[in-house]
């Protein structure tokens, strides 16, 4: 492969955009992992809006994850005890199938549930709420990106009189005052940090 592959930062909420290079298409010597495995470059994607080409260390080394001893398919063990074994995607996907429609019948459709990631996009969250929902009959679902945001939520209800962040991207080189209160935006957001002081600095001149 040697086109380049855009993509995004999978860690914080920025959703910042990356573009991965194969080894073989960067200009300098190829780097490795220590089994002797290529390791892909990633750099900022500059055409990308809320990031606009800048990155943090996170995700300027996210492809050196992808080398390490991560599970690469499926695995199953019959009970705590035994050792897993591989099995295939079908064989995975009818046991996850099964178990469900064993809970749903014995226990009652409550007695599932599902916890989503805080990196779902809003197509996720709506195939998430269908099959929960629509599908197996409960409302039990939630997710990381409302649960871990639910003391922000009324501290902003307190203090704007609104349960939501009052700004977008845009607004960072808008607005006229910037208040961050409880937060180390320079250590946590790097990205929207430096967004901030490449304006102040600009309107400072």
């Amino acid at each position: 492969m040697s086109e380049i592959t855009k993509t995004l930062c999978p860690y914080c909420g920025v959703g910042c955009g990356l573009e991965v290079l194969p080894p073989a298409q960067v200009g300098k010597e190829t780097t490795r992992a220590t089994d002797g495995v290529p390791i892909w470059q990633v750099r900022g994607d500059r055409t990308h809006p809320s990031s606009q080409g800048l990155v943090c260390v996170k995700g300027a080394t996210v492809s050196e994850a992808l080398h390490k001893d991560r599970l690469r398919y499926p695995m199953m063990r019959r009970t705590l005890q035994d050792p897993f074994e591989r099995v295939s995607w079908n064989d995975a996907f009818n046991r996850i199938v099964m178990e469900i429609e064993r809970i749903r019948y014995s226990e009652g459709p409550d007695a599932i549930c599902m916890y989503g990631s805080g990196q779902f996009q809003t197509e996720d969250y709506y195939i998430a709420q269908k099959l929960m929902k629509g599908c197996l009959g409960t409302n039990n679902f939630d997710a990381n990106s409302r649960l871990c945001m639910s003391s922000a939520v009324t501290g902003y209800v307190q203090s704007f009189g609104a349960d939501g962040p009052p700004c977008c991207y845009d607004d960072l080189e808008l607005t006229d005052c910037a208040f961050l209160i409880g937060t180390n935006t320079a250590d946590c957001h790097p990205i929207i940090f430096n967004r901030f002081r490449k304006y102040h600095k600009k309107i400072v001149r």
